[in-house]
């Protein structure tokens, strides 16, 4: 509703649950639903779904009448950071190899801390791996491969075993991932290199000026004689 509002204004009538899938306001509903609801969701939904969908989505955009387009871009930013992977980029893969189901949608959340596997429906947390837990990855023949060590407590000489899991992407989309990965790796590196580099002790200590009496006395400048004064013809 309220990307709606950003890029249609006010809506124009509400929408009733008898009303005709011909009328103006049913055909602006359902481009929003469009251009805006996730495909996947729209697959599994029923006629009588779709009915109540539109409906609520009337009310929901009607009660934002007269917000301005910058106030509703500030309050979906403001729900959007609330969700703990706001700002992650996804990727949709099929499980191949690992502990989740075979051949399950999911989705491969990257951010800053790691790696994590969303359901590719409702989009909760199934698995999550840190940067440090990251052996390797990469393609893998047609697969992207991710190589993570499990760790038992805090205590890493306790690691268990590794675990390589396998999904099915599109090539493009595994180049895609292997490089933003390897980003966020490097920039890690990075941030603690400089880190450690603020936090080390200075080497050069300043050492003491020693001036002689006869350096600092300052020396006169030399008279200067007055200039003639112009003469009058």
């Amino acid at each position: 509703a309220l990307l709606a509002q950003v890029e249609f204004g006010d809506f124009g009538r509400p929408f009733s649950a008898s009303g005709s899938s011909q009328s103006k306001s049913y055909q602006t509903l359902k481009q929003v639903l469009d251009r805006f609801y996730p495909k996947h969701y729209r697959r599994t939904v029923s006629e009588e779904q779709l009915r109540q969908l539109l409906q609520h989505l009337s009310a929901r955009w009607s009660s934002l009448r007269g917000r301005s387009s910058s106030e509703c871009v500030r309050i979906y930013l403001t729900v959007a950071r609330k969700w703990p992977f706001f700002g992650a980029k996804l990727f949709q893969a099929v499980c191949v190899t690992s502990s989740l189901e075979p051949n399950a949608s999911v989705w491969l959340a990257v951010h800053e801390n790691g790696i994590s596997v969303l359901d590719h429906n409702s989009i909760k947390l199934l698995l999550s791996y840190s940067y440090k837990n990251l052996m390797t990855f990469g393609g893998c023949k047609k697969d992207f491969m991710l190589v993570v060590r499990h760790c038992s407590g805090t205590d890493p000489s306790k690691d268990k075993p590794t675990e390589k899991l396998l999904f099915a992407m599109d090539a493009p989309k595994i180049r895609e991932i292997t490089l933003l990965i390897s980003s966020y790796i490097n920039s890690a590196h990075q941030q603690k290199a400089i880190a450690h580099h603020l936090s080390a002790p200075a080497l050069m200590v300043a050492q003491p000026i020693s001036l002689k009496s006869k350096d600092l006395r300052s020396k006169s400048p030399p008279l200067e004689h007055p200039s003639k004064a112009p003469t009058r013809l």
